[in-house]
């Protein structure tokens, strides 16, 4: 039980200071010191600092899962075209992840850094968490778009998550980007809001997944 404690402790903490700073400057010196521990004693419960923010990760993805299955029902009409609840449901996608900022970010980081520095146990225990959540995805998909098959609600699940990711990163640049888009409004195409970025792709991935469903009936 001290053991569960101790790790939801750190998990906490680890969820703080992601209140303040990007992944980037997280270090595990400063996690173990707003823990209370010696860097030796946090690494007793995580073996580095991605394996605690892949924890981190796989839960945020748990809890979001459960909220968009609640909230999302009620944005997307089941009597209008497919071309109506696509859209529908993309914009709720789009908002939802916008509110969910750590999360955003922390898929923006997994495959390029904090799947970098852990144990083979440490992954697989990850993949099959985020595997649950992306199969819970891919149904909440299909049940409000059944015009989806399951290998294409399970398609676009891959794509949006990838989506999110890329998008935030570039929807937040780093400070001598944002300098550089100030002194050169033309190069503000590359820096596209991060929302309505999401809510554009998401609708076109729906539609083109619904089309090729139809294509495979």
């Amino acid at each position: 039980m001290q053991r569960t404690e101790r790790r939801e402790d750190i998990l906490r903490t680890a969820a703080a200071m992601l209140d303040e700073m990007p992944v980037s400057a997280m270090s595990l010196n400063e996690l173990s010191r707003r823990v209370g521990l010696a860097k030796s004693n946090v690494l007793r419960y995580f073996e580095s600092r991605e394996a605690v923010l892949l924890d981190l990760l796989a839960n945020s993805a748990a809890g979001f899962l459960v909220e968009i299955s609640e909230r999302l029902p009620a944005v997307v009409d089941p009597s209008a075209p497919v071309s109506v609840r696509a859209g529908e449901l993309a914009s709720g996608l789009a908002a939802s992840f916008e509110a969910h900022p750590m999360l955003s970010e922390l898929l923006s980081a997994q495959a390029a850094v904090l799947e970098r520095n852990v144990s083979t146990d440490v992954a697989l225990r990850y993949k099959r968490g985020a595997r649950d959540s992306m199969v819970g995805l891919a149904a909440l998909l299909r049940r409000l778009v059944p015009e989806l098959d399951e290998p294409r609600s399970a398609q676009a699940t891959g794509l949006v998550i990838a989506l999110v990711g890329a998008l935030w990163t570039r929807g937040h640049p780093a400070p001598a980007l944002v300098a550089a888009y100030e002194i050169e409004p033309g190069l503000a195409f590359m820096n596209p809001p991060f929302r309505e970025s999401l809510d554009a792709a998401i609708e076109a991935i729906l539609l083109g997944l619904v089309a090729r469903s139809a294509a495979a009936r």
